[in-house]
């Protein structure tokens, strides 16, 4: 019996909601080791029928009507919740497929990494899949090749408070490679992160990934990133509508999105000065300034060394050498 997988889905009013999951389920080799953990912020009945899966008591399941939807962090906060033990946490979002076997590929990337680090968590920018004509039902996979590392955009960098915008780079197909940055579609580390780097619930979209990537780190966990990742994502929006874009429940909202999301690039800026913010503060393994020396991200001078730019030092070592405390 392979191990356990819980996967983390956030979704906000989503077509391939349904198209996901059942891609995750049925392209997996050990289908019944899958959970899944599912935060649907949309309409009863919209589209998504929980009942309609023949594996319907393999997920965890949470509906909460859009207008109230606090984003994607707060979503994949409330999903963690539902993690019961599970070995491994594999998060996605909800516009995601997969290639025959991506379960196996996964397992055996991560077996590898733990014989030389106690923490590794793979993440990438999925390869991407398109929508012919925004018809949901008929899609395109990329012919993919090679593996995306992440680097930092230096135009969309230190505009907001202490906000950093992650940019793929497409590296020629070879073996995994160090990282510094993590993908919020795509991350597959122990089931423990649920515990131990829990989702913050306050911010909202901008930051998420530079600041879970700090705070990751800065807890002991190592970031990799795999070639030929068996999983591919939806990068546009024009078959959905977006927690940004829903005029129709804006007008209802509470709270306007765009207060939730500059109180998200406040948090971050929180963060990276070290505010005590319990357990959504950075970790006690390894320090802000252990993180800067390894990425060259200096959050403190708002700096980017030619290393975050380009990663070329980084991805050369091998991926078996230890790396901080």
């Amino acid at each position: 019996m392979p191990p356990k997988i819980f996967i983390s889905i956030a979704s906000y009013r989503d077509p391939l909601l349904h198209t996901t999951v059942m891609s995750a389920y049925s392209q997996a080799v050990g289908k019944d080791a899958l959970v899944f953990g599912i935060v649907d912020q949309s309409f009863p009945g919209e589209f998504f029928n929980l009942h309609s899966l023949p594996f319907a008591e393999q997920v965890r399941y949470l509906r909460l009507d859009p207008e109230y939807g606090r984003g994607a962090c707060w979503a994949r906060n409330l999903a963690q919740s539902m993690w019961n033990g599970e070995q491994y946490y594999f998060q996605i979002d909800a516009h995601t497929i997969f290639n025959e076997g991506w379960d196996y590929l996964f397992l055996k990337e991560m077996r590898e990494l733990e014989q030389y680090h106690q923490k590794p968590a793979i993440s990438s920018y999925p390869h991407i899949f398109i929508t012919i004509g925004n018809n949901i039902h008929d899609l395109k996979k990329s012919d993919y090749g090679g593996i995306i590392a992440h680097v930092v955009d230096p135009k969309q960098s230190f505009n907001n408070n202490a906000y950093i915008q992650p940019l793929g780079r497409v590296l020629a197909t070879g073996p995994t490679v160090h990282g510094f940055l993590i993908s919020g579609g795509c991350l597959f580390t122990h089931g423990s992160v649920c515990e131990e780097v829990p989702y913050d619930p306050y911010q909202y979209f901008s930051g998420e990934e530079p600041s879970y990537s700090l705070r990751l780190w800065t807890s002991g966990y190592n970031i990799f990133h795999m070639p030929n990742l068996p999983v591919f994502h939806h990068y546009g929006n024009a078959y959905r509508t977006t927690v940004w874009g829903d005029e129709f429940i804006e007008k209802n909202r509470p709270r306007k999105w765009y207060a939730y999301d500059e109180m998200s690039k406040n948090r971050l800026a929180e963060i990276v000065t070290g505010k005590q913010i319990g357990v959504y503060g950075l970790g006690n393994k390894r320090t802000l300034a252990d993180y800067i020396e390894w990425s060259g991200i200096d959050y403190l001078n708002r700096t980017l060394s030619q290393e975050a730019l380009t990663g070329d030092t980084l991805f050369k070592r091998d991926y078996k050498e230890k790396v901080g405390k």
